[in-house]
């Protein structure tokens, strides 16, 4: 059983916002509270029906703006990160237990853009330098989004990040960009391999190589002010053969 809730930040002159005092009232005792990366929303809903513990109550955003509520105090049982880095951070700051903390999935990085406008390309620099020159390219932010880092990663690694940065437009996160493809406001969104499956108006240009950027691999891992009796067994389900059979067949893989 799940049931969804946001927990928005709201961004005004440049500073955000963490709102998060109402979140006792948008999910009952009972529950087991998931902050969860945006790019988990399809496959994750399929694991929460599978699931037969405690309710489970789940928010999807980005990485970074779930890890900065948790840093302020966010009444979260468990994190799901589309990067190690922001897990990492938190058990720096003593929010999460590295002993409680488990990578559940993998993922791939791609081009994607507009079904019916995508040419398939080879590598990533053939597939943006084949655009018109006014062509704008979403993914996430740069430098906190782990798809956006993953795609800074890669520009950088090709030598075409400094020729393609005026034209990119960074989001909040990754499921923003792919919406932003499919309604064809933007040319090709870099994004996971997931999201572009999961969407029907986008087609994957380019597969880009894993060794142009760093590992992604998603964490889960128990907050360390969780007292929920069921947190440590939705950790152990969520690597479970049964939930790997989910997330696989949404197009992630099991991490090596």
């Amino acid at each position: 059983m799940c049931r969804n809730t946001l927990f928005a930040p709201l961004r005004a002159l440049g500073v955000v916002t963490l709102i998060f005092s109402g979140l006792p009232s948008l999910a009952q005792a009972e529950d087991l509270l998931i902050f969860a990366a945006a790019s988990m929303r399809d496959a994750l809903e399929d694991v929460a029906e599978a699931w037969d513990g405690a309710p489970l109550a789940i928010s999807y955003a980005g990485s970074a703006v779930l890890a900065r509520q948790i840093e302020a105090g966010a009444p979260a049982d468990i994190f799901i990160s589309a990067n190690e880095a922001w897990v990492s951070h938190l058990v720096d700051q003593g929010a999460i237990d590295p002993a409680r903390t488990e990578v559940i999935v993998s993922n791939q990085l791609v081009v994607a853009g507009p079904i019916g406008a995508v040419e398939t390309n080879t590598d990533l620099a053939t597939a943006l330098g084949s655009l018109p020159d006014d062509a704008r390219i979403a993914t996430g932010l740069l430098n906190a989004v782990p798809a956006g880092i993953y795609a800074r990663q890669a520009l950088e690694a090709e030598g075409v990040l400094d020729r393609f940065l005026p034209r990119l437009v960074q989001t909040d996160n990754v499921r923003i960009a792919l919406a932003l493809a499919a309604r064809g406001d933007v040319a090709r969104a870099i994004v996971y391999r997931t999201d572009a499956l999961a969407d029907s108006q986008v087609a994957i240009d380019v597969h880009i190589p894993g060794h142009l950027h760093d590992p992604i691999r998603y964490p889960a891992a128990v907050i360390t002010g969780s007292d929920h009796p069921d947190a440590t067994a939705l950790l152990d389900f969520l690597t479970s053969p049964q939930a790997r059979a989910i997330f696989e067949s949404h197009g992630f893989e099991v991490p090596q």
